[in-house]
């Protein structure tokens, strides 16, 4: 007797406990909600600090964010004059500007105007080189590849602009005749921002 009350005590109080351990589930209270409108506004940096250090932390988001990635060319062994040209796809230099008014530009050029030969470094000079029928190699070449529109909106100059790289060429000399198949030349093409219309 004395230990069937014990089993019956056991069993209640695991079903209390059990009871005890059962969550309520949250019901929605008909007809009381809430709702707040929220909205971001973007503006136009009108401050008149603008350094010319992206660095600074108090840069006004002026910024050479991307540049194409290679530029490949390929020739069969020419006497002495290469003039080779490359079509691109997807290829862009991507500017990030924060101030409708602001004048800016890219200015690229040939790194020292010289290819090199990787087998043992004897150096081409590069006559001509162009980037969407921009000279940039050329004495005397400007060597604008994208600026700031001329007439300026919040659309065309601001945020993330893209200029698309569409296509490339390229002229060398060979004076001495010492290219032979098989050769590759490598050389570099550099970029500088202005925060000028005429990146001078």
């Amino acid at each position: 007797m004395k230990n069937t009350k014990i089993v019956s005590m056991i069993l209640s109080a695991m079903v209390l406990a059990t009871l005890g351990a059962t969550s309520v589930q949250a019901q929605e209270v008909v007809d009381q909600k809430g709702e707040t409108p929220t909205e971001v506004v973007i503006t136009d940096n009108d401050d008149p600090t603008d350094p010319l250090d992206p660095t600074d932390p108090d840069q006004k988001m002026l910024t050479l964010e991307k540049v194409p990635a290679a530029y490949n060319f390929e020739s069969k062994l020419q006497n002495a004059t290469y003039n080779l040209t490359a079509d691109l796809t997807d290829e862009t230099i991507e500017v990030f500007n924060d101030r409708i008014d602001r004048e800016w530009s890219v200015k690229a050029n040939v790194a020292s105007n010289k290819l090199t030969r990787s087998s043992d470094s004897k150096e081409f000079t590069v006559d001509s080189f162009q980037i969407n029928g921009t000279e940039v190699a050329a004495t005397g070449a400007e060597g604008i590849v994208a600026k700031a529109e001329a007439t300026k909106t919040a659309a065309n100059n601001t945020g993330l602009i893209e200029t698309a790289v569409d296509n490339v060429s390229i002229g060398f000399t060979d004076a001495d005749r010492v290219l032979v198949a098989g050769d590759t030349l490598a050389g570099s093409i550099q970029y500088q921002l202005y925060n000028t219309a005429d990146a001078k």
